[in-house]
């Protein structure tokens, strides 16, 4: 009996590249290939590539070359490049890493067992100048993909694609207008991942609020939102990628009426002076950003706000900086990320001649991310001594320490609550008192089992 051939597969990126990645391996899992962990015991490696900005890009670049290394070296057969990257940049990449077999776009993968064969048989002939992904035209169905995440969460896609004409974002270049997921068919994967045993589910998209706009020309993100909640045995909902100007009060009041639909919201609003927004074709202005973050204060008593900043941008000044500064400060994000601009090539602002020197770009990100630092540690030092809910995902690497979430903590870009017990497991839900902190870090002991609430309440 033959041995199975071996896939290895690199998931580089965002959560949306994550189920790709799922899906893919679903595919090869299904087709009696062997999936294995590591890249060195594989006969194929797959790197599911990103191709946002420069960083993410040279991260792809370099972790495919380190998968040819081995090939070079005879330790694997074969090396397929797939995702963001390998769509925007196909023809580069065919000829600048001869080495790659295959070259595939954004697609469906379902073609990735057969190709892996023919890689590994010696009947590939040179298919990087053949195949090409083809970027499904339909949001698809994700039932059947491979989790790579802890049973304590999965994360959902509820669409494809993305209207807008952000000036700094190649993203609709690479994945297209907006395609939404029937309801049923979302409903139907949430009921899968909850037979699978996961608790929270994390719904994404590129742009999330646009739910259904494709579909009858109106946001239905609300209705979504709670009907994934309603699935028996889901505890948690979280919903990830709202844009700004978009956040209906429907949806607030799912998120503050709804038990098991978590108050947190990732709502990346990039920066918040007028002239910067504008430039940016963000299609809102400060005065419209400012009132619907302080909207969300009202209408959601106690909401997580995670929003991610921009600085650098073509044209930015010094004014700029010193609004979007004071707005950091006043307004007090429970979490955030801030990004240099990254000059994309495809993209509306890449003919700008008003660039920003990278270090001064660099000056203003370390700035505002040493305020929030400032914001984040004080946070965290006014939770000592209260109690939560924690999340558990799974064990530390020192084998003694369990690492979990509150609700205002989204899986891999937020922090992490350390708690030191036995017996717990990923997916369990404990009751905590927070006990010390760090920077963006706690510190939980266990509560006693006779104090604990119901699992998933607020």
């Amino acid at each position: 009996m033959n041995e199975a051939i071996r896939v290895s597969l690199i998931s580089l990126g965002c959560a949306r590249n994550l189920v790709d990645s799922e899906v893919l391996l679903g595919h090869v899992a299904e087709e009696g290939l062997q999936v294995v962990r590591e890249s060195e015991d594989a006969d194929v490696v797959v790197v599911n590539t990103c191709g946002f900005i420069d960083a993410a890009k040279q991260e792809s670049i370099d972790t495919i070359l380190e998968a040819c290394r081995l090939k070079d070296e005879g330790v694997v057969k074969g090396v397929v490049a797939v995702g963001c990257l390998a769509q925007r940049y196909a023809d580069d990449l065919r000829t600048s890493i001869p080495e790659v077999d295959a070259v595939l776009g954004i697609s469906d993968y379902s073609g990735v067992p057969a190709l892996v064969r023919k890689i590994v048989n010696g009947n590939e002939k040179r298919m990087v100048a053949t195949i090409d992904g083809g970027r499904p035209k339909s949001a698809r169905s994700d039932v059947g993909r491979m989790l790579l995440t802890p049973k304590s969460f999965a994360y959902l896609r509820v669409s494809e694609g993305c209207d807008h004409t952000c000036a700094f974002c190649a993203i609709p270049s690479m994945r297209g207008r907006n395609r939404s997921k029937p309801i049923d068919v979302i409903l139907e994967e949430a009921r899968g991942l909850v037979d699978r045993g996961v608790r929270e589910i994390v719904l994404v998209a590129e742009d999330s609020t646009a739910y259904g706009l494709d579909i009858d020309r109106k946001r239905r993100i609300h209705e979504l939102v709670a009907a994934v909640a309603d699935v028996p045995g889901v505890v948690w909902v979280r919903l990830m990628y709202a844009y700004p100007h978009t956040v209906l009060p429907e949806l607030t009041a799912v998120m503050r009426e709804h038990p098991r639909v978590v108050p947190y919201l990732d709502i990346p609003v990039q920066h918040i002076t007028s002239a910067m927004l504008k430039g940016m074709r963000r299609g809102v202005s400060k005065e419209q950003v400012a009132g619907i973050l302080w909207r969300l204060r009202d209408e959601v008593p106690g909401i997580a706000v995670r929003t991610t900043f921009i600085t650098g941008f073509p044209g930015e000044t010094d004014q700029d900086q010193d609004e979007l500064r004071a707005f950091v400060e006043e307004y007090r994000f429970e979490r955030m990320g801030v990004f240099t601009y990254s000059h994309e090539e495809g993209t509306r602002a890449f003919d700008r001649e008003d660039l920003v020197p990278a270090e001064l770009a660099e000056e203003r990100r370390a700035e505002l991310m040493a305020i929030q630092k400032r914001i984040h540690v004080a946070r965290n030092q006014s939770l000592v001594g209260t109690r939560a809910e924690v999340l558990i995902d799974g064990l530390a690497p020192d084998g003694v320490t369990w690492l979990g979430r509150t609700f205002a903590d989204a899986p891999e870009v937020d922090g992490t609550v350390r708690v030191r017990a036995e017996g717990l497991e990923p997916g369990a839900f404990v009751d905590v008192e927070i006990t010390g902190c760090d920077e963006y870090d706690l510190d939980a002991q266990l509560l006693d089992p006779a104090d604990t609430q119901p699992e998933g309440a607020r």
